[in-house]
């Protein structure tokens, strides 16, 4: 799954949950369409850092702060294998399919520090005065259409490290079919690097991605999981988290791929052509 710095990030985390207000039951309606709909649940963990190893503690104690505020499909609005996906790319987890499961791992579980040798005592809570590491996960659903796609914003900081880092992810669903939907899905994604690359030099839309790359002239750029479809369905949004194309101060970038320019270039999936609609694409 997702980039190998949130990979690593969120594997010095592990897995957990507290359902606090599971009985909050948001319904996204649109007429003439399934509504997707979604409970909140939210939990926080609070830890003290006690260690006399010389950095990153230098014998002193920290706070570690670790919460997550969850949008998670209702019962039956997602399939099982769809619903195990979402959970993976939550908690980075593959062997607890279960939301409540895998959360309740990740609040508890402080690995990080264990296994730089510190104690690690679960507290009520942490003094905002003191230094302390966080770990974070946000995340809410959006409805247009026949499409729900889940926003996943993840913020880490541990004490010592010169910044924190961050990650906007997104996970679209077919509400029909309560299925994830894939880039793969839409186009054969094996050719689609150099046409990324070319949308970037070509479209203007692209033009600050075209100046904040670490190869100002590729030939091809690699594919992200991460994508979003607009409102119209006009366009193919590929989300680039930190450090995957540009630089930490250039933060997540975003390459827009309008489906009728796309169309030229490669083909689209009947599946693409069903979902965007007539006149999506050259025939």
């Amino acid at each position: 799954m997702k980039k190998n710095i949130f990979i690593i990030a969120a594997c010095l985390l592990a897995f957990g949950c507290n359902r606090t207000n599971g009985g909050d039951n948001d319904t996204i309606t649109l007429e003439q369409t399934k509504a997707f709909t979604t409970i909140t649940l939210t939990s926080e963990q609070n830890f003290l850092v006690y260690s006399d190893e010389e950095f990153p503690f230098t014998g002193n104690t920290i706070g570690m702060r670790k919460s997550y505020n969850i949008v998670w499909p209702t019962e039956n609005i997602m399939t099982p294998e769809a619903e195990h996906e979402l959970t993976h790319i939550l908690f980075c987890n593959d062997k607890i399919d279960v939301f409540e499961t895998a959360a309740h791992h990740w609040l508890n579980d402080a690995t990080f520090y264990t296994e730089d040798g510190a104690k690690v005592t679960p507290v009520k809570n942490i003094d905002d005065s003191s230094w302390y590491s966080y770990f974070t996960i946000e995340s809410k659903c959006e409805q247009q259409g026949d499409i729900a796609t889940f926003i996943i914003w993840r913020e880490t900081y541990s004490v010592g490290a010169a910044h924190g880092l961050y990650s906007c992810e997104y996970v679209n669903i077919d509400v029909n079919s309560g299925n994830i939907i894939h880039l793969n899905d839409l186009v054969d994604t094996s050719l689609l690097g150099p046409v990324i690359a070319r949308a970037v030099e070509d479209l203007t839309v692209n033009s600050d991605v075209q100046k904040a790359l670490f190869d100002v002239n590729p030939e091809r750029l690699p594919v992200t999981a991460d994508f979003t479809i607009d409102s119209t369905r006009s366009t193919i949004t590929l989300v680039y988290q930190v450090y995957e194309i540009a630089s930490y101060a250039d933060g997540i970038q975003e390459i827009v791929l309008p489906i009728f320019w796309l169309s030229k270039h490669i083909p689209l999936t009947p599946y693409a052509k069903s979902l965007f609609g007539p006149g999506c694409s050259i025939d």
